[in-house]
């Protein structure tokens, strides 16, 4: 079933009576809900308190009065107040099911709502239905035998099928913490003080990521040691789920023209797959801070000469250009030529470093400097003059930074360490670096330096 278990099912409606089948259906099938009645504020969220888990949301579009005749203007102007106290910007992907006690002829007013006025707050589908046919006999007592609509709300589900399977994902996410706190909390019958073993049992959690730092931590970073070791639990309990559960009737995704620019590019998805847009602490490890100091703009410079390819620009030497020309002075026309790159990558880069410290070091609090790699963001089209073969460079997938396609290089020679809680002077964090990525990183470094070499005489 792909019916919301974790994100919430929201109903808005003038009269609660007039709901009550779906609410009940929803009760007895243990799907969360909330019912917001009508332009009642009492009712009604606050602009800054809302959550953004709503999957589907059902709308009356008659909040106003019991009038066959809507005055289509009224209407319109309740919609948009209640629907931007209950649906946030943020609020997505959600489905939105609407519905009249009289007639459908008012689709056109509502996508005509989300096409203007409510266009930051748009659903991915919209459904129409009439109350009675959603609903055969909606007023009576026995309303909720004559339609299965919890069948009625999956058909609606799996009618997108994308939509559908990011609801099954995250059912499988809500599913795998519980379990987590079932595995961990299962002994909880077996002792008289379900407070104090659950005490023990969370201290032991917050110990187990922490180690000993943690008896010196204060109590919000014993809870969050306690809450990463149930982070772990769970994903390793959700993986499992992931890769072991069966998919419902599973249709392949198609995309026609995949290329197509009205399609989100690759270099997009990569940056939300490599990166997060969390940039603070800026400690944190994985963190990409920009070091906007113009004192230090010379090691950077530096570090760009090391990493750049002249072999490239040696190889596009015309024969125009070489042409009766001794080898000095093609070595100084391949140094002019590289000095004009390097300063047209330098025109739009960003110098930057990034935080390599051990994530239990950081949580256990046992390092005093933070481990960083200096490097450079510079846009992809650049990427054919840099040595990519060299060992001490490490250089990203593609990405898009400020709507253009770049890649984070890091040069391991430039490997430094600074003081914990140091000057933030000149420092504007930017992103940072997922945990696969930073995983990678890591290990490529530690390859770097512990590299041993070979003793031997060479005979050129």
């Amino acid at each position: 079933m792909n019916i919301p278990l974790n994100g919430r099912i929201a109903i808005i409606d003038d009269d609660i009576s007039q709901a009550e089948p779906l609410l009940k259906a929803l009760s007895k099938n243990q799907i969360p809900y909330a019912f917001y009645k009508g332009n009642d504020i009492d009712y009604l969220p606050d602009a800054d308190s809302r959550f953004n888990d709503i999957r589907v949301l059902f709308l009356d579009i008659n909040l106003v009065d019991e009038k066959a005749t809507l005055d289509e203007k009224l209407v319109k102007s309740t919609l948009i107040n209640v629907l931007r106290r209950v649906i946030s910007p943020q609020n997505f992907p959600y489905a939105l099911i609407f519905w009249s006690r009289h007639q459908k002829e008012h689709e056109s007013l509502v996508r005509g709502l989300f096409d203007n006025e409510l266009k930051d707050r748009q659903p991915i589908s919209i459904r129409g239905f009439v109350k009675s046919d959603f609903f055969p006999n909606f007023s009576s007592e026995e309303a909720e035998t004559d339609i299965d609509i919890i069948e009625e709300l999956n058909k609606i589900i799996n009618s997108e099928l994308a939509y559908s399977y990011l609801l099954n994902w995250e059912n499988q996410v809500h599913i795998a913490s519980d379990r987590t706190l079932q595995e961990i909390f299962s002994s909880y019958h077996t002792y008289e003080n379900w407070t104090d073993n659950a005490n023990h049992l969370i201290n032991k959690l917050g110990i187990s990521y922490s180690g000993k730092a943690y008896f010196k931590q204060d109590s919000a970073e014993k809870i969050k040691s306690a809450y990463n070791s149930l982070t772990y639990l769970a994903n390793d309990t959700l993986e499992k789920s992931v890769n072991s559960k069966d998919i419902e009737n599973p249709e392949e995704l198609t995309v026609e023209d995949s290329d197509n620019p009205k399609f989100e590019s690759f270099h997009s998805i990569n940056k939300k797959l490599l990166f997060s847009d969390d940039n603070e602490p800026i400690e944190y490890p994985g963190s990409v801070i920009e070091d906007q100091n113009t004192k230090t703009e010379a090691i950077f410079q530096e570090l760009l000469n090391n990493s750049f390819s002249r072999s490239k620009i040696e190889a596009e030497l015309t024969e125009e250009e070489i042409k009766d020309k001794t080898e000095s002075k093609i070595s100084k026309l391949i140094n002019k030529k590289s000095s004009s790159k390097r300063k047209e990558i330098r025109s739009t880069w960003k110098r930057v470093y990034l935080t390599a410290t051990p994530l239990c070091d950081y949580v256990q609090n046992k390092y005093e400097y933070n481990r960083c790699v200096k490097g450079m963001i510079i846009n992809s089209e650049h990427l054919e003059y840099i040595d990519t073969k060299s060992e001490a460079i490490f250089i990203s997938p593609k990405f898009l930074f400020e709507e253009v396609s770049c890649v984070m290089i890091l040069h391991f020679r430039y490997f430094f360490t600074s003081n914990k809680g140091g000057n933030l002077k000149n420092l504007n964090p930017l992103f940072r670096a997922r945990q696969q990525l930073l995983a990678e990183i890591q290990s490529k470094l530690s390859r770097h330096i512990s590299r041993q070499g070979i003793l031997f005489l060479d005979d050129k």
